[in-house]
């Protein structure tokens, strides 16, 4: 299977620069087949759009085809200022400028999706075929999108119908039994609009480097303690690394025109997965409940449904309002031993997220618009270590009033000032009290805190041409607790507070020339009350123990060099301090000091083909290092590394493309995170047609 594969990815590459019959008289274009689903966005009119003095990429589905990723967290991996890692639990972590994902609100048509117990979801779970762009604000977000958008926000609008019906299929296979296919249907019957989609994936696994070299690990058995010495990971195929994912999405709306909408989202995502462990050190506690860093997920499931409208109320007075109901399941089997034979326990997370925001826009004179927000949501988690106990029950509220008022200064000059009162509170706690054989006893009811924060912003925007700005804002945002940090048995602190940070930006973009796009910008960022257990309190509990600076640059260029060759580059250098007290050093860990993106886009009108090739360079990144209470630990490094991506495509037909793609071109042997290898060098083949 693995030579068929390369064979054919190969024929197609060969095609590229043949000019076969077939394609010899066809033209190379990709003609629009969806429309944004612009109830996403948070601006509700196009008359007076939203000054955004932000720093702000953009991933375009044009972009995520180019890089052939099948996944969110694949589609933002060569994204400036964006970094994404990979370790235990084969889930990526996505962050913004050092800010993690569960710092950054990730929304999906502008509604939050994450687990409410650790504040993230995988994004590994959610496919592209139904993404037309990838939004990410960084820094300073406007205060409307409500609270925990402390290091800035990702929204993933999806795809609708245009003006003509449109059916789409695609397959695609590859090494280790990878297999996939999307089938996606759209278009509007009048006022009335639909777009549905399926996909499924799924593969044995992934080979690690051929240059990767084998080291011993250990297996430390806990109550009684013992310690096993053997090689974790061996060459080829990544232990445990098998993925098989499920998605489908449905939309309907009815649009009586521009100033009245309505829209129900659906959708249900289901994904079962190893769990790789790490290769240098893995934990099984064999006490009951028992837990094991050698797992697997059976079961990772999300499902739920958005309810959108958009209506003008008067002349002077627009709405748009959002429901949502959020259903997450998921089970993680514990394991003893490093051939996944014998099980240990099953433990059991049912989350469910509840909301809504409600958005009203108005202008105030000729020269200002004012907009309201508020958003609110409860967050519902339901856990047990293992199945012979019951579910203990944590249920939090937050919500958020936000009010921004833009105004124009001047012909050039645009202004933006906002504030928002984000809230938080425990609704109900509980917490299995366990007997010293792990035998259920009762619930103890746990204390419920409360939070608030008020978040200032400002900013201000000054046009140099029609496609160029200077613009800087300023920003405190927040970040209330997570459930697992207030109510973990192990470290849970019911006192703590929330995280902030106050967020400097400034920058500059322009078209400089006809052939020349670049988006220059600085930012600053002080961070106080980070949580961590890294700090001097001897219960090892979370504590707002850190203080981190992190300042740095971020820039990214477009060249059209030719009306068949498209250059991109972005590079970021980010100086990242840890000024915490009592601190054993200044290091921060998992923030990229520098991180550089290449891309190029070579279009053969002649044959109908284009070439696609993306490039990422990742610096040192500290994955752990010592603390106050932990001052001997040694500073573990993930290396540098660099790796590219290819695609080749051809059009057979005007509508019918095959393609042949390769990841890390060069078979680099890296790692994103500490005793976690990345993906060897593989190769896949696909074909997909439009109708």
């Amino acid at each position: 299977m693995r030579a068929l594969v390369q064979i054919l990815a190969l024929a197609v590459v060969a095609l590229l620069v043949s000019s076969g019959a077939i394609a010899q008289q066809a033209e190379y274009s990709t003609p629009p087949d969806h429309d944004l689903y612009y109830m996403a966005e948070i601006t509700v009119n196009a008359e007076a759009p939203r000054t955004e003095a932000a720093q702000k990429t953009t991933v375009t589905a044009e972009d995520i085809k180019a890089q052939n990723a099948r996944t969110v967290a694949e589609a933002l991996t060569f994204a400036a200022g964006i970094s994404v890692s990979t370790g235990r639990k084969n889930e990526p972590n996505v962050s913004i400028h050092g800010f993690d994902q569960s710092k950054i609100l990730v929304l999906i048509d502008g509604v939050p999706y994450y687990e409410t117990n650790y504040g993230k979801l995988d994004l590994n779970q959610i496919p592209t075929d139904n993404i037309a762009r990838i939004e990410v604000t960084k820094g300073a977000a406007s205060v409307l999108y409500g609270a925990n958008a402390m290091g800035g926000v990702v929204n993933i609008i999806t795809k609708k119908a245009s003006a003509k019906p449109y059916t789409g299929a695609m397959v695609e296979a590859g090494e280790n039994g990878l297999r996939q296919f999307a089938l996606t249907h759209g278009q509007k019957l009048g006022k009335i609009s639909y777009w549905a989609s399926y996909s499924h994936n799924e593969t044995d696994g992934w080979d690690v480097s051929n240059d990767y070299q084998p080291i011993e690990g250990t297996i430390s058995y806990r109550s009684p303690k013992s310690r096993v010495t053997t090689v974790l990971q061996e060459k080829g195929r990544r232990t445990n690394s098998d993925v098989s994912r499920d998605s489908a999405w449905f939309k309907i709306g009815y649009e009586n025109d521009a100033n009245s909408a309505y829209w129900i989202n659906l959708h249900y995502l289901d994904m079962t997965k190893g769990l790789p462990p790490s290769t240098d050190e893995v934990k099984v506690f064999q006490s009951r409940p028992a837990f094991s860093q050698i797992g697997r997920m059976p079961d990772y499931r999300d499902r739920g449904i958005d309810l959108d409208v958009r209506q003008r109320l008067s002349s002077n007075l627009m709405l748009k309002g959002k429901l949502f109901y959020h259903d997450h399941q998921d089970h993680y089997d514990s394991y003893r031993d490093i051939d996944y034979e014998e099980k240990l326990a099953r433990s059991t997370f049912k989350d469910s997220l509840t909301g809504g925001s409600v958005l009203l826009e108005s202008p105030l004179g000729r020269r200002n618009t004012a907009r309201l927000s508020l958003n609110y949501k409860t967050d519902t988690h339901r856990e047990r270590d293992d199945t012979y106990l019951p579910f203990a029950l944590t249920e939090s509220t937050t919500g958020s009033v936000g009010f921004e008022d833009e105004f124009k200064i001047s012909e050039k000059a645009r202004a933006v000032v906002g504030v928002s009162y984000d809230w938080f509170g425990v609704s109900s706690a509980e917490r299995n009290i366990l007997n010293d054989n792990g035998d259920f006893v009762e619930h103890e009811e746990l204390d419920r805190p409360t939070a608030y924060f008020l978040n200032p912003m400002a900013g201000i925007t000054y046009s140099l041409s029609e496609h160029g700005q200077l613009f800087a804002s300023a920003a405190r945002k927040s970040r209330f607790p997570l459930l697992q940090q207030l109510y973990s048995s192990k470290s849970g602190n019911v006192a703590l507070e929330p995280e902030r940070s106050t967020n400097f930006v400034t920058g500059y973009n322009n078209q400089i020339a006809s052939n020349l796009h670049l988006d220059l910008s600085a930012f600053w960022y002080e961070i106080s009350d980070l949580i961590s257990r890294s700090g001097v309190d001897p219960t090892n509990d979370y504590q707002n123990y850190g203080k981190v600076r992190m300042r740095g640059i971020e820039l990214e260029v477009t060249i059209n060099v030719n009306p068949s060759l498209l250059l991109r580059g972005n590079l970021t250098f980010n100086d990242a301090e840890d000024r915490s007290a009592g601190r054993v050093t200044n290091k921060v860990a998992h923030v990229p000091g520098q991180q550089v993106g290449i891309g190029l886009r070579w279009v053969l009108p002649s044959v109908a083909a284009r070439l696609d090739l993306d490039g990422l360079y990742m610096g040192d990144v500290y994955t752990s290092l010592p603390s106050p209470r932990y001052p001997d630990d040694p500073h573990q490094m993930a290396d540098s590394y660099f790796l590219m991506h290819v695609r080749a495509g051809i059009d057979l037909a005007p509508k019918l493309e095959l393609w042949g793609a390769v990841r890390n071109v060069f078979d680099v042997d890296y790692a994103p995170e500490y005793g976690y290898p990345g993906p060897g060098r593989s190769i896949s083949v696909g074909l997909s047609a439009r109708l």
